[in-house]
């Protein structure tokens, strides 16, 4: 008797909104003519044969809810990218033994759901033989090669509510708000919640900043008897001269956390006899459903990615650009980090609505 083709799928890294939804539209893509096991935990699933058959029946209840039915973690054995993203090399008996219950289950291919790191991994996979198909997830879209990662837009609408929030209890006591988010090395969160959200000043890592031109800019707004400010700062930026701002929170991971910038600046400026209060976002801003947006193009990726497999389209990310859907090599794909552009015309916007950057030489009206 001959099986149906089997497939498997894989989320790694951080939980983020959306990743059901892609889930649930794949597996329904790919009913009935393929299995699909879901494997638990990313990688480490694959590693030691943790898996469950995904029905539709069963992935249709959790399309839209937060998380992933499928447990995700961002240690153990599969560290992809380390430090400042630089690539990890996975130990060769490692991928072997992954290999090794790859073939013994029968699979075609694998779909993973994850970011660069995430992506690197499937990549020494797939040069070891197995057959990989990539979905970009992250809310700090960073993938290279895409305009939007699923999760992203979600993130940056709790960053913008989060912002409101800020500017009222802010303005009420002629306080400085400081709104610390994610995004790892990149400052897209930062910089679209910041101009959605009404931001005086967004900090972001690819425009270093100074203590002094921020204090300037503070000090030119209570001359004009603004004495509130609303700061977004992404917690991978920096000071021009300085360094990442890092804290040891224990647990599992082996690595420090960025985290910390914001309240720096807060200490920062109340030593200057100015009224600042700090507030990390943290993991509410990649917890809960996904919001609309996000659902549709969560819809999109998985679909899309189910249609790679049939046409046996492998080593392949798949990409959303100008609205369409296409896809990229894997290698291509971790190949660099999406940044965003200082010069870029959303940065520009920004400039031009008198938002700054605390960049050295910014001149205020």
């Amino acid at each position: 008797m001959n099986h149906k083709p089997r497939i498997g799928v894989i989320n790694g890294g951080g939980d983020c909104p959306g990743l059901n939804t892609v889930i649930d539209s794949l597996v329904k893509t790919l009913y009935p003519e393929y299995e699909v096991f879901g494997f638990y935990k990313g990688y480490e699933g694959l590693l030691e044969k943790n898996y469950f058959h995904l029905l539709p029946e069963y992935t249709n209840r959790f399309k839209f809810q937060g998380g992933t039915m499928l447990k995700s973690v961002n240690h153990g054995h599969f560290p992809g990218k380390i430090g400042g993203g630089e690539l990890n090399l996975i130990d060769k008996s490692i991928l072997a033994k992954t290999k090794e219950n790859y073939d013994e289950m029968g699979l075609e291919a694998i779909v993973v759901l994850g970011g660069d790191g995430t992506m690197s991994v499937a990549l020494q996979l797939q040069e070891m033989g197995l057959n990989m198909v990539g979905v970009p997830k992250s809310i700090d879209n960073d993938l290279y090669g895409t305009d939007y990662t699923f999760g992203f837009q979600t993130a940056v609408e709790i960053a913008t509510e989060a912002l409101d929030r800020l500017e009222t209890t802010g303005y009420s006591h002629d306080r400085v708000m400081i709104l610390e988010l994610m995004g790892r090395n990149a400052g897209w969160i930062s910089l679209n919640a910041g101009i959605a959200g009404g931001a005086n000043m967004i900090l972001i890592p690819e425009i270093p900043f100074t203590y002094d031109q921020l204090l300037k800019y503070i000090q030119a707004r209570v001359e004009k008897g603004k004495h509130n400010a609303l700061i977004v700062v992404a917690e991978g930026a920096i000071s021009v001269g300085g360094e990442k701002i890092l804290s040891d929170i224990g647990g599992q991971s082996s690595e420090q956390n960025l985290s910390g910038i914001g309240s720096n600046i807060a200490r920062f400026l109340n030593s200057q006899n100015i009224d600042a209060r700090s507030t990390i976002l943290g993991h509410i801003q990649r917890g809960g459903s996904p919001n609309s947006f996000d659902r549709i193009l969560s819809r999109q990726y998985g679909a899309f990615a189910g249609n790679m497999i049939k046409d046996k389209k492998y080593a392949q990310v798949v990409t959303y650009n100008c609205h369409d859907f296409t896809s990229m090599t894997l290698d291509e794909c971790v190949s660099q980090l999406k940044l965003v552009d200082p010069e870029s015309s959303i940065v520009k916007l920004a400039r031009q609505m008198g938002i700054s950057f605390g960049e050295t030489g910014e001149i205020y009206f």
